[in-house]
């Protein structure tokens, strides 16, 4: 901030010499003028009477009486002038120190006032120290961010994340509401909080949390979080086999090979065995039926000009039926170019089912802002057929309509 206020300092400066010195340059030239002009008339006075004493006109004593009396005319026109131009002077050199005075603290109290100092001091602290060494650091930074910005939804996610990770769920419910408010009916926005009433509730999820994840699962029926958490109160409930099946339903909406399977995996596992020993039946496995192989990539020439971070939406839908996808997955844009399966697993909604003999359209989505409904390229495929067992490539490589 100092080079900030040095800078705002010269510039005040600056206004006041630009004020005071043509006033000061006007003064000194008055004051030069109207005394070159006495001695010249004082010079031009005794000339005249020289010229009239080698006339004869004027004696020596009369012409030395002549100009005392000049000199003492011109003293006091210049005494005069001066007893009238200092008061103007001393008022005008108070009127300038008065604002030189007041201009600076004028700039400071309305800068104070409608300015954004702290808004300009968290962004320098940004750009001096962008990563921060701890979850505590990362929540009071945050937390000058949304006092900044209150309107920032993201901001506020942010923060209740950070939150959560200091396992301060009381508080996330806060920050995720606020997100909420600020961001609309976000399926991540509204998992996370569903997840933070849940911890903050003592583990039990309440109305307000059934209602978010109804909510999630509408939007982003495999939506990681709103499964995970229904497997989790569903077990902790002791329904083993409604556990089983969003684990399962989970299972089948991450990605092969990634750290989750495997904790996925094991939750079912335990479920399983609880409901053995309970005397249940698990229930089936979900038949995937046909499948549609694909190869997802980004044209060269795109990949630069998009966010790493952007969300990418690969999703099957008949040509000639409802918008509506049958079946899709999420990516992030990062993970291009990779292998992935779509199966009537990946269903949008219950009861869809995949034949060989159904014509479809398969598209790729990129929407940095995670709306699976806008983005801004896609790539797409038509005439697909599941179960052909051929992998098909699927390149980003046009702008969205």
């Amino acid at each position: 901030m100092i080079d900030f206020w040095l800078i705002a300092a010269a510039m005040v400066l600056l206004a006041v010499v630009v004020v005071v010195w043509p006033l000061w340059r006007r003064r000194s030239n008055e004051r030069v003028d109207r005394t070159a002009l006495n001695v010249a008339l004082y010079e031009e006075r005794v000339a005249e009477l020289q010229a009239q004493q080698r006339a004869g006109e004027l004696t020596e004593a009369q012409v030395q009486s002549a100009q005392q009396e000049a000199s003492r005319l011109l003293l006091e026109d210049t005494a005069a002038a001066d007893a009238k131009r200092a008061p103007l002077t001393r008022g005008i050199k108070g009127v300038l120190l008065l604002a030189a005075v007041v201009m600076p603290l004028a700039v400071v109290g309305l800068y104070q006032a409608w300015g954004n100092p702290d808004g300009l001091a968290l962004y320098r602290e940004m750009q001096d120290t962008p990563q921060v060494s701890s979850v505590e650091a990362l929540i009071d930074r945050t937390e000058r961010v949304v006092e900044v910005q209150p309107t920032n939804g993201e901001a506020w996610y942010m923060l209740g994340r950070a939150y959560m990770s200091a396992q301060r769920p009381a508080d996330a419910v806060q920050a995720f509401g606020n997100s909420l408010n600020q961001l609309g009916e976000a399926p991540d926005v509204l998992a996370q909080l569903a997840q933070a009433r849940y911890f903050a509730n003592g583990n039990q999820l309440d109305p307000e949390a059934v209602a978010a994840l109804d909510k999630t699962l509408e939007l982003q029926p495999n939506n990681p979080t709103a499964l995970g958490l229904l497997g989790i109160a569903a077990f902790e409930g002791g329904d083993y086999s409604g556990a089983i099946g969003y684990w399962q339903r989970l299972l089948q909406a991450t990605e092969p090979g990634s750290q989750g399977v495997e904790a996925i995996q094991g939750g079912i596992d335990r479920a399983r065995e609880r409901l053995a020993a309970a005397g249940g039946t698990p229930p089936a496995a979900v038949d995937e039926g046909p499948s549609i192989s694909l190869r997802v990539s980004v044209a060269p020439e795109l990949m630069a000009q998009l966010d790493p971070n952007a969300s990418v939406f690969v999703f099957a839908r008949e040509p000639n039926g409802p918008p509506m996808p049958l079946i899709a997955k999420r990516l992030t844009l990062s993970q291009l170019p990779l292998d992935i399966i779509l199966t009537q697993a990946d269903a949008m909604l219950p009861g869809v089912t995949l034949s060989a003999e159904q014509t479809l359209e398969v598209v790729a989505r990129v929407s940095p802002t995670g709306d699976a409904r806008q983005g801004t390229h896609l790539g797409r495929l038509d005439d697909v057929h599941a179960g052909s067992g051929e992998q098909l490539e699927l390149v980003i490589n046009q702008a969205a309509d």
